[in-house]
């Protein structure tokens, strides 16, 4: 029950973050390019990287894991999980895995969204 609440703290937390983040970078300023999902994305991954390394050294493994690597940046962004499965497989030398999992993830999310989209919008005018 600990490691539940550490993950559900940590994810409010970290949505908190990133909505606190969004408005300070005020999107609607970002012209085409979003800044502000790179910015969080870019770090978030960088912190999930000094997580990891916490993880080697430290007695706090649980904590370090489940409050921060899942909860609090995951609420803050989910490509920081993303990044780091796809270091791990590359790191561990599983290199066309790594690939077909980028490769699929990038590729599948967008049309997915693209479907999500268009179900919804046909929906409504049912």
């Amino acid at each position: 029950m600990k490691l539940i609440a550490y993950i559900a703290l940590g994810g409010a937390l970290g949505a908190l973050l990133r909505y606190g983040v969004g408005l300070a970078i005020k999107p609607e300023n970002t012209l085409s390019f979003p800044t502000h999902t790179f910015l969080i994305n870019i770090t978030g991954c960088l912190l999930i990287g000094i997580a990891a390394a916490v993880l080697q050294t430290t007695s706090y493994k649980e904590f370090v894991q489940f409050f921060v690597m899942i909860g609090l940046l995951g609420g803050f962004t989910t490509f920081s999980s993303f990044s780091f499965e796809s270091f791990s497989l590359l790191k561990n030398g599983k290199l066309f895995i790594a690939a077909a999992y980028i490769t699929l993830s990038n590729t599948i999310g967008i049309v997915a969204a693209f479907v999500g989209y268009y179900i919804h919008q046909l929906l409504i005018k049912a």
